[in-house]
Parts: structure tokens; C-alpha cells; sequence
């Protein structure tokens, strides 16, 4: 029966694979002369052998080990033990996965269609492109954020400062993913962080500008968090995506349980705080400029007239009767 051992990690990924055909016995250990050569110090040089008897089935036969053969749940297996496809041994600190050569496999995982995007922007031209509109846009939003001139290395240690993050976020995750995918992917990386870089840097002046025509300012701190949750959820499903080999549903899943849980913790004291007395109501003092705003502004004297009628339509009546009780004690008095 041909025979198909793993040597893999405790994450179960898979390091070296070897495939044994019409081969009735197969030895383990350190030793150069096994068939399958483990290089972990507590492996012992004849470790163990694995011996198809008559019915069609491996056995495990230690071979005097200093450690013996042990389960994945760290129990020891008895000599002379019966092995199914599927099942895991523990030679010192290494493990091993033992299948027929005819058990099924896992149906492959469909190539998502952001896998030609994140190529795509994964170019050097594109990459550089990103870049410059990215300093570019921090350096007109720095300058319209302040009303002093700005100095020039204040300017120049903000856009490091950013620039730094923004290649250490992808730096983390393309390491993540040369540990465990054996590929960094760092372009696409460092692409996918410039966009959410550059919406999150965006997304203020749009709020506010969104904000002064829907005249929903007092809402606008909400409501950037959840767009800004929304974002960073993209942002990690991203980065999962290129590092992790993750199932389409568990990586949904953590990327919004992070993503939603730092929104979370942001929003709690805002939610606290609006339960407290205040002395003051509470007010939008938005103010931007008149090329922001979508509606045809007002003339003085269309206003005018609009308060006038709305005036007349409510004004009280000139005449008011006074109530019986009233005009009895005006005939007393007389």
C-alpha cells in the first residue's frame, strides 16, 4: 500500500513531504541511512518504523527510542499499535502525519476576485504613485488645518512619522505571511496600508463637508467611527488575506471582531459621557466655506419675508377676551 508521511509543525503546516511506493517498511529517525531523516535533536537515530503486516495495515514499532512515540494529545502509543490515515505522532518535538495514498483532500478554495487588484497595485510604478499622493495630500491637509504658517521640519517629521507606520504595519504582516505562507507579498502589503491610509487621511474633510450640507454635525464623531471601523475592517480582511491561508468565514470573522472591537472601545466613553449634566446645550459649531455647500444660499430679504409669514401665520390675536372670574371682580370693584 503506498504510503504518504508529513513532517510538520505545530500548526500543522506542513514542512517536508515524502511518498513511499510498494515499500513495506519505512524507517524514522536522525540517522542519514532512514528513510525519513529528522533533524530534531530529541529524535533518536533509529527512532521508529512503521511495517505493513498482512492485513493491509501500518504498524508502529519502537525501536528502543529515548523518548518514544506519543499521540498528538501526548499519550504514549503502545508497540505493535495499528495506524489510521490521518493520525499524528510525536518523535521528540517533531511531528508527523501518516495517510493512505488514496485519502481525500480538501476541495480547493476559490481564488477571490481581489487576488488581480491586489496584483495589480502590487507595481512599483503604482506603489511610488501611492506614495506621492499620499504626502502630497498630508501636506495641503496640514497646511488648511492651520491657521499659522507651517514650519517645514514639523511637516517633514509628521510625514516620516506616518511613513514609518505605514511600512511597519506591512512589514508585520508580510513577515507573518514569509512565516507562514512562505511568501511576504510586501508590495501588496504596503499597497493595501496606502489606501486605508489615504481614506482614513480623506475621510475627515469629507465628513465635515457631508456633515455642513446633511446637517448632522452633532452626530459626526459616531459616525467617522464606524466608517473608520469599517476601513480597518477592510484593512485586516486585507492583510489576512495575503498572509494567512485562512478559510473565506474565519477570516471574516476575525477581521470584524477586531476591527468593530477597537470601535468599540473608542466609542464607550462618548456613550458615558453623553449620559452627564452639562451646563450648556449641546450645538454644531461647524463653520466652512460657501463653495462647500450644495443648496443655493438665501438672500437677507428672502429670509425676511420667510420670518414675516412665519410670524403672521402664528402671530396671537389682538383682542382677548378676559375670562367670567375676571369681569365679576371688575364689578365688585365698582
Amino acid at each position: 500500500m503506498n504510503l504518504v508521511v508529513e513532517e510538520i509543525n505545530r500548526s500543522r503546516k506542513v514542512l517536508q513531504r515524502y511518498r513511499f511506493k510498494a515499500q513495506s517498511k519505512i524507517t524514522i529517525g536522525r540517522a542519514l541511512d532512514n528513510d525519513i531523516i529528522l533533524s530534531e535533536p530529541h529524535v533518536s537515530p533509529y527512532h521508529m518504523e512503521l511495517v505493513l503486516n498482512d492485513n493491509g495495515q501500518w504498524q508502529i514499532h519502537d525501536l528502543d527510542s529515548c523518548n518514544g512515540v506519543r499521540s498528538q494529545s501526548r499519550k504514549k502509543i503502545p508497540d505493535g499499535s495499528i495506524i489510521d490515515s490521518g493520525d499524528t505522532l510525536l518523535l521528540g518535538r517533531s511531528y508527523i502525519s501518516v495517510w493512505n495514498e488514496d485519502h481525500p483532500v480538501e476541495k480547493a478554495w476559490p481564488l477571490h476576485s481581489v487576488e488581480d487588484v491586489f496584483h495589480t497595485i502590487s507595481s512599483p510604478w503604482i506603489l511610488m504613485s501611492l506614495i506621492g499622493v499620499f504626502l502630497f495630500a498630508e501636506w495641503q491637509f496640514s497646511v488648511m488645518n492651520n491657521y499659522r504658517d507651517l514650519a517645514t521640519s514639523k511637516l517633514i517629521n509628521e510625514m516620516v512619522y506616518e511613513m514609518l507606520i505605514i511600512l511597519g504595519w506591512a512589514s508585520v504582516w508580510s513577515l507573518g505571511g514569509r512565516v507562514l505562507r512562505h511568501e511576504s507579498r510586501f508590495n501588496s502589503q504596503l499597497a493595501v496600508t496606502l489606501c486605508a491610509a489615504m481614506l482614513l487621511q480623506w475621510l475627515p474633510m469629507l465628513m465635515k463637508i457631508l456633515a455642513y450640507n446633511g446637517q448632522y454635525g452633532l452626530w459626526l464623531t459616531e459616525i467617522r467611527y464606524f466608517i473608520n471601523g469599517a476601513i480597518f475592517s477592510i484593512l485586516l480582511w486585507s492583510n489576512f488575506y495575503l498572509s494567512l491561508p485562512q478559510k473565506p468565514g474565519i477570516r471574516i470573522i476575525w477581521s470584524n471582531t477586531l476591527a468593530w472591537g477597537v470601535v468599540l472601545i473608542y466609542l464607550l466613553p462618548p456613550i458615558f459621557d453623553a449620559q452627564r449634566f452639562r451646563g450648556y446645550p449641546l450645538y454644531d459649531s461647524l463653520l466652512l466655506p460657501p463653495s462647500v455647500f450644495w443648496a443655493e444660499p438665501e438672500s437677507p430679504e428672502a429670509f425676511h419675508d420667510r420670518a414675516t409669514k412665519l410670524y403672521d401665520k402664528h402671530k396671537p390675536s389682538e383682542k382677548v377676551e378676559k375670562p367670567d372670574s375676571a369681569k365679576q371682580q371688575d364689578k365688585t370693584s365698582d
